[in-house]
């Protein structure tokens, strides 16, 4: 063994770390962890801010599809064209055919009737019908049947249905009626006047809006929410389709020459427009047409431009919702249907679209 191997080696012994070299290490960390919070907790914000944001994008979007699809099938009745017989306005939560609007006789004089595809009655129905509805946006009626056929033989006891035939030596145009237990009201036969026609399940949907989504007796909370009630077997079905619809609103486009084409918008096709005087955006004319007949106002829609204010469902911390939101035309005077401002931390959304209905327009070209 070497003498070298033998030193001693306290010379090189290791030191550990001193007290004010530990606290500024943690210190440094502290700074470092500090930071990252805040990162993960901005991140997270933001994160959350977009899922409202989308959410609240995404139901306003629905909404609009929804109600755009359901009025372009709106005034399907088969063969038969609300253009050819008298249009009624249908009562809404009705469950009888007649206040449904539609009739057919064989009385002479006497006219056979079918609903408008779209009505508003102006307001709410007496009826439990329409549960929670709120008192300040229109209500929406569609009238149509199902594009499915059913044989006569087939229909559903309770449900109601139209059946229409094209024999010539038939008194009646369509017959639409309740089926009842233990047989059929349907004759009508088909063009070879010996088979028996097809039917269509009659469908009224009601659209409206209701002040809360879950309405429950114990709990409520109160999200403001797009409903549709449908008729379905001689009752009505309330189901809640879209959350955080804060308003809804409709302009409805008149067809004054019969061409198929909107002549002019009105916020309510019950009476005269506003004065023509207003600005050319809103202006619809009023020379050569007859204003006052209501019935032949509705008959003659053949658009309607849906209006849909969507609301987030949570609130957004740090913001105040101070904005005026454009809802449409103008019910009387000059001035255009406005909502807002909330003043409340809820971000909002208009969403607008143009509906044609193609069963009524189409007929019209």
């Amino acid at each position: 063994m070497t003498r070298s191997t033998l030193l001693p080696v306290s010379g090189r012994r290791q030191r550990g770390l001193t007290l004010i070299e530990l606290m500024v290490a943690i210190t440094i960390s502290l700074f470092i962890m500090a930071a990252l919070g805040s990162l993960l907790v901005s991140n997270t914000r933001a994160r959350t801010e977009l899922d409202r944001s989308s959410r609240q994008i995404e139901n306003g979007r629905y909404a609009v599809q929804l109600l755009t699809q359901e009025i372009e099938q709106a005034g399907y009745f088969n063969y038969l064209s609300a253009k050819s017989y008298a249009a009624v306005a249908p009562t809404a939560c009705a469950t009888g055919v007649s206040a449904l609007g539609y009739s057919s006789t064989t009385t002479s004089g006497a006219s056979s009737t079918l609903p408008f595809p779209v009505y508003d009655p102006g307001t709410i129905p007496g009826s439990t019908c329409l549960p929670n509805a709120s008192t300040t946006t229109p209500v929406l009626i569609v009238s149509r049947v199902s594009s499915v056929e059913l044989a006569a033989a087939s229909a559903v006891t309770g449900e109601t249905y139209l059946q229409t035939s094209l024999c010539s030596s038939e008194t009646q145009p369509f017959i639409a009626a309740t089926t009842a237990s233990g047989g059929t009201p349907y004759t009508l036969t088909t063009k070879d006047c010996s088979t028996k026609a097809p039917v269509h399940k009659v469908m009224q949907r009601i659209y409206y809006l209701a002040t809360c989504n879950d309405c429950g007796t114990t709990t409520n909370d109160h999200v403001p929410t797009l409903k549709v009630a449908e008729f379905v077997n001689g009752a009505y079905t309330v189901t809640p389709l879209v959350d955080g619809i804060q308003d809804l609103q409709f302009d409805y486009g008149i067809d004054m020459d019969s061409n198929g084409s909107p002549d002019c918008y009105v916020h309510d096709p019950n009476k005269e427009p506003p004065d023509p005087t207003q600005t050319s955006s809103t202006r619809c004319p009023v020379a050569g047409y007859d204003w006052t007949d209501a019935t032949n106002n509705w008959k003659n829609v053949v658009t309607v431009r849906v209006h849909v204010l969507a609301r987030s469902t949570e609130t957004s911390p740090g913001w105040t919702d101070t904005r005026t939101y454009q809802m449409g035309l103008p019910a009387t005077g000059t001035t255009l249907v406005t909502d807002g401002p909330y003043r409340d931390a809820y971000k909002r959304h208009v969403y607008t679209a143009t509906a044609r209905l193609y069963n009524i327009a189409g007929q019209r070209e």
